[in-house]
């Protein structure tokens, strides 16, 4: 029999093999043990009280000048305002955040044409409460996500989400929120604390 063994901080993988010479064949079985999570991750959601949606796009693996141009792109073809660029503690790990507000079918269109990361793109479908979410505070020893830098728009073409304008000025961002101009005066924002299995919900 042969066993082969792989350890990363989140799972164990086994393989083990083994011959049955009489009936000339070879099984190969395969395990993987997951670490269950015992941090609670803080999000908030992509929702709004109207039930349209702002834009999250959560990127892995992609360097800051490629998102940069993408946003850019993203601005000039559908007319977008100002993105604001949050760093992860990881190498090539960012989130962007535009507060102008959608239908969420147009907001998953918007999504599709981006170089997020593809699960995350396509969670809407996944999760029964029907929103993106992107965390906000920090996970484990995780630092928080740390707002980086705004790429400028001169296109205010579309309704923002007053609530969430006002939640990321809490982190840092620089936005002036004006009542009753091209904002929708909602106050409410949603927040989801979860693990892989489990979310609660809230509003604030």
């Amino acid at each position: 029999m042969k066993l082969e063994t792989k350890k990363t901080d989140n799972y164990s993988s086994v393989f083990w093999s083994f011959k049955i010479p009489f009936v000339k064949r070879t099984f190969r079985f395969h395990t993987i043990l997951y670490k269950t999570p015992d941090e609670w991750v803080h999000g908030y959601s992509s929702r709004t009280e109207q039930g349209r949606y702002v834009l999250f796009q959560d990127y892995d693996n992609l360097d800051l000048e490629a998102i940069e141009q993408e946003l850019k792109y993203l601005q000039m073809r559908f007319k977008l305002s100002d993105y604001y660029i949050f760093e992860l503690d990881r190498e090539n790990s960012y989130h962007a955040v535009c507060t102008d507000t959608f239908p969420m079918v147009k907001a998953y269109e918007i999504l599709k044409e981006t170089s997020c990361d593809t699960a995350f793109i396509h969670s809407i479908k996944r999760l029964q409460t029907k929103e993106w979410i992107l965390r906000w505070h920090k996970k484990g020893e995780r630092a928080a996500p740390k707002y980086l830098k705004t790429i400028e728009s001169r296109y205010r073409n579309h309704l923002k989400s007053t609530a969430h304008a006002n939640f990321l000025k809490m982190l840092g961002v620089p936005i002036k929120v004006t009542s009753g101009k091209g904002f929708d005066n909602c106050e409410k924002l949603g927040f989801v604390d979860y693990d892989t299995a489990n979310r609660t919900r809230g509003k604030k």
